[in-house]
């Protein structure tokens, strides 16, 4: 249950990327004991969602450019693996699930609700890798689905969440046509897109945390 609590407080950025996480506190407001703060900490560095830093303490964790580009890298390759397979796997009743999410994620975009727009984003990604029919790649994007998440709600913005439901749209329309090149180059392209915005936005606060530290 802690676990849960902090991990939402992590994913919605209510404890954004940075953060010191103290035991002590986080037991205080919750209304526990130390032990199940530390043991969810724990679990949660595990998870690649927070770090010990030695001397300094614990934070939720912050993504380099170079991690964010290596995410991004196996991400695409991975996604690109599972929108194939779900074109020639999944079931026509899953694809219509898959359209479904597409058509809500857009609507939602449209609606300004941002909570919304998110989760049916991870669960038109979350279904491909269903439709995939392959449990260690599912397994795979599923650990990384809370790192794409945190890093999802660095870029939004009402344009880009418009484009990105719209691709979202795209792929789902190949998928019922069960065009797999088709479909995996629409993600391809979804994918390296959203990749260029982060590394821009994640260099940029590098170089500024960067040029705070220089100063005297």
């Amino acid at each position: 249950q802690v676990y849960e609590i902090i991990h939402s407080q992590i994913l919605s950025m209510e404890l954004p990327p940075g953060t010191r996480l103290k035991d002590s506190e986080l037991a205080q407001s919750l209304g526990l004991s130390n032990t199940p703060v530390r043991e969810a900490l724990r679990r949660l560095e595990e998870a690649e969602l927070v770090e010990t830093l030695p001397r300094r303490g614990t934070f939720v964790r912050r993504l380099s450019p170079r991690e964010a580009e290596g995410l991004y890298e196996v991400r695409e390759a991975l996604e690109n693996l599972a929108v194939r397979l779900a074109a020639a796997r999944a079931s026509d009743e899953l694809l219509a699930e898959i359209s479904e999410a597409a058509q809500l994620h857009l609507d939602a975009v449209q609606r300004g609700a941002v909570d919304e727009f998110l989760e049916y984003d991870r669960r038109f990604h979350r279904l491909i890798a269903e439709g995939a029919d392959n449990p260690i790649l599912a397994s795979m994007l599923t650990s990384l689905a809370d790192r794409i998440h945190i890093i999802r709600r660095m870029d939004l913005g009402r344009r880009v969440d418009e484009l990105s439901g719209q691709e979202h749209y795209n792929v789902a329309t190949a998928l019922l046509q069960r065009d797999a090149e088709r479909a995996a180059g629409l993600m391809a392209h979804h994918i390296h897109e959203h990749r260029t915005r982060v590394m821009d936005l994640l260099t940029a606060e590098e170089d500024e945390r960067e040029t705070k530290d220089e100063q005297p």
